[in-house]
This record gives structure tokens, C-alpha cells and sequence, in this order.
């Protein structure tokens, strides 16, 4: 038992590589909120990056859409997502600790972060992850 909880308190594999989601899903800047919705749902994702002139500029998230579209009575068709995307992007180092991620998200109120490899994005972390990672952690070890 004494072993077992030295185990989940050790940070190997706890670095947030492990759990980034290296698909990165976007779309360019001009694209419009329906176009973003429809390339989520297709990959199942609740967010995306926006590309502009080759390099990521902003995120789009569901929650963007909610309360800067929806919630404004707005047409999808009709905003280019360049209008109510969030800027800067967040990022944080895949060789951070994913408490540190945890942190970072809670400090600026967000669900997703981007991951980067020497300040170049490479990847998705958004707080479902987190269960991943705790399961793993703290799931009753099979010997």
C-alpha cells in the first residue's frame, strides 16, 4: 500500500506530452462560424485553431460560439470566425507538468491550451484530458 501511494505521488509521466492531442483541427481566419461548427462536429472537437497567413492567430471555442454568436442572436454564416476568436493563443511547453497546465488554464479562465515544442504549437490539451490523466494517476494500480 505504502508503495502503491509513492507511486501516484511520483511525477513520471506526468509531463503534459502525454496527454496533448497532437491532431491539431483548423481553420483559416476569413472561414465562417458554420464552416468552424461543422469542421468541430465532424472531428469531434469543442475547439480549433484560426489560421492566418500561415500561422496560427487565434482559438475558436464552443463556448465562443455560444456567448459571442448564439447568445447574440447572431447567423453563424454570416461572422467570419476571425470576429470572435480569442487572442492571444495560450500555450504552454509539452514538458510542463500537467498541474502546471491545470494552473495555467485556471488562471485565464480557459478549457483548452495550446502545446508547443520550442514556442512552435504541436498539439491540443483541453481540460477532458485531465481525466485521462487522472485515471491514470489515481486508478487503482493491477499488479
Amino acid at each position: 500500500m505504502q508503495k502503491e501511494l509513492k507511486n501516484r505521488r511520483s511525477i513520471e509521466n506526468d509531463e503534459v506530452r502525454y496527454y496533448t492531442t497532437r491532431n491539431i483541427i483548423s481553420v483559416v481566419s476569413n472561414a465562417s462560424v458554420t464552416e468552424a461548427c461543422q469542421t468541430m462536429c465532424d472531428k469531434s472537437k469543442g475547439s480549433l485553431l484560426i489560421e492566418k497567413n500561415g500561422e496560427y492567430v487565434g482559438i475558436v471555442t464552443e463556448g465562443d460560439i455560444s456567448r459571442r454568436v448564439i447568445a447574440q442572436i447572431k447567423q453563424p454564416i454570416d461572422v467570419q470566425v476571425e470576429a470572435i476568436m480569442s487572442k492571444p493563443i495560450i500555450t504552454i511547453e509539452s514538458n510542463q507538468l500537467m498541474v502546471t497546465a491545470f494552473l495555467t488554464m485556471e488562471q485565464y479562465g480557459i478549457r483548452h491550451i495550446a502545446v508547443s515544442e520550442n514556442k512552435k504549437i504541436i498539439g491540443m490539451l483541453s481540460i477532458r484530458d485531465f481525466s485521462k490523466y487522472y485515471i491514470r494517476k489515481f486508478s487503482k494500480r493491477i499488479k
